[in-house]
């Protein structure tokens, strides 16, 4: 059975699985697709071609496993789904984000509120976003990171998560990624290596190669980035 709201607006094009909690004032546009169990907050827009609540799934290729069941893909009040997007069940995101066009976020992960996820943006499993972070175009974010709040991470950002790249099975005590704090700056094409924690306030330099822990209050720029200067 659906929950929507009588004064939320659905394009007839869409298909709105049982389940699914639509709060007042929603608009979905054509041909998106709302999985069993989704709530979608008061206010929030989704663009055409949206896919929400989907579970993870695999002929049997990954290394890491899945579970069987998650919690419902929550999204909270006033945010904008550009065309595109794809959320996959037990992700949550917060009140007044916006989410550009073809941005994917897996299953597990937490966005704050007030935050920007550009166009095609990547944001792999279980990964905690705070509130007012932007993350802009072609970034990936990878699996099993924290970033804090008020961060900025520029266009084209590498994250990783595997030192071995998978040459040894998967084990999250090994596969984890970079811990960004709060009011850390990242310059365009960045490459952010497994495990690295970046400190509050901190810059990390255009195309800059982060191999080690990044100090607060520091700028790093180079390959590898070394310390060059206080914020």
């Amino acid at each position: 059975m659906k929950n929507i709201s009588s004064s939320a607006v659905i394009a007839e094009t869409s298909m709105i699985h049982d389940g699914a909690v639509i709060e007042d004032h929603v608009v979905i546009h054509d041909y998106v697709v709302v999985y069993p169990g989704t709530v979608i907050g008061e206010g929030t827009e989704i663009y055409d071609h949206c896919v929400l609540g989907k579970p993870p799934t695999t002929p049997g290729v990954t290394s890491r496993k899945l579970k069987t069941e998650y919690r419902p893909l929550v999204i909270g009040k006033n945010s904008i789904l550009c065309p595109g997007v794809v959320l996959y069940t037990g992700t949550e995101i917060g009140n007044h984000c916006l989410l550009g066009d073809f941005c994917s976020i897996r299953e597990e992960c937490q966005v704050g509120d007030y935050c920007m996820i550009s166009r095609n943006v990547s944001i792999n499993y279980h990964t905690k976003i705070g509130n007012y972070t932007k993350i802009m175009d072609n970034t990936h974010i990878t699996g099993n990171m924290v970033i804090g709040s008020h961060v900025f991470i520029s266009v084209l950002v590498s994250t990783t998560n595997d030192n071995t790249m998978g040459r040894i099975e998967y084990d999250e005590s090994h596969v984890q990624g970079a811990t960004i704090a709060d009011r850390v700056t990242i310059g365009a094409a960045a490459n952010i290596l497994p495990g690295v924690e970046i400190g509050e306030n901190a810059i990390v330099g255009a195309s800059a190669l982060v191999t080690k822990n990044v100090p607060a209050n520091k700028v790093v720029m180079g390959v590898p980035a070394r310390v060059v200067r206080e914020v």
